[in-house]
Parts: C-alpha cells; structure tokens; sequence
C-alpha cells in the first residue's frame, strides 16, 4: 500500500523516471544481493499485493490532499503495527529524508523549501549540454 499511493505527477504516478519508493528498494537490493550469490525478493511486489493496493481508493479517502494521504499512511501502518506486535507505535509528520542530517538554520539555507525546485533540478541533469 505504501508504494501504489495512485495519483502523482501528470498520468504517471510519481515521475516519469522513478516509480518511487518500491523501485528504489528494488535498486539498492539488486546488486548487494547478486554480488553475494543472492535474489531479491519482496512481498510487495507480488501481483495480488500490487492488485489490492491499487484498488484502494486513496482519492475517495483523502480527497486530492498529500497531507492526508501521509496521515493515512501512518494511520494504517501503526494499526498493522499494533494489530501484529501490539505495540502502540507513534506516526510522525512527513519530512524529507534530508531532515536530521544537520540542524534546523544550516537545513533550512542548504536545502530548497519548494519541492518544485527539486523537480527542476533533476530535469536539469537530463536536458542541459
């Protein structure tokens, strides 16, 4: 579920390039796991999960808005959490993956607010000579 939100950029989910967080599990897998006589596997990418997970309906549950849909998120996965192990695990707002690499005023000059920006920059390295 965590990996078919359903709506992102344009008719493509995330991104014309990357399909998001399963991908790049899959990528960061793949050659460790090759290197050492391994396959990789993982449950999410089975065709019935893949099929339950696209039929959620994300739209309907959080009407267009991300801030809801990462609440959802936290919301299922600490009730699995709880539903499996029994613990009560805290759900946390979304931050970038950057956050906690340094502190709060050097954070807020090295790395852009708008995530647009990112999104230019990333074309940048594919369309400039």
């Amino acid at each position: 579920m965590l990996y078919h939100e359903g709506w992102g950029v344009g008719a493509i989910k995330h991104s014309l390039v990357y399909s998001g967080g399963q991908s790049r599990g899959h990528a960061r897998t793949f050659a460790p796991a090759s290197q050492l006589g391994f396959r990789g596997f993982s449950p999410y990418a089975l065709p019935s999960v893949i099929e339950v997970a696209e039929g959620i309906p994300f739209i309907e549950l959080t009407d267009w808005s991300h801030e809801k849909l990462y609440a959802l998120k936290g919301q299922i996965v600490a009730a699995g959490v709880k539903s499996v192990a029994g613990i009560d695990m805290p759900v946390y707002e979304k931050r970038r993956f950057q956050m906690g690499a340094t502190g709060r005023e050097l954070f807020d000059r090295l790395f852009p607010s708008d995530e647009q920006t990112y999104r230019e920059e990333f074309l940048r390295q594919y369309t400039s000579a």
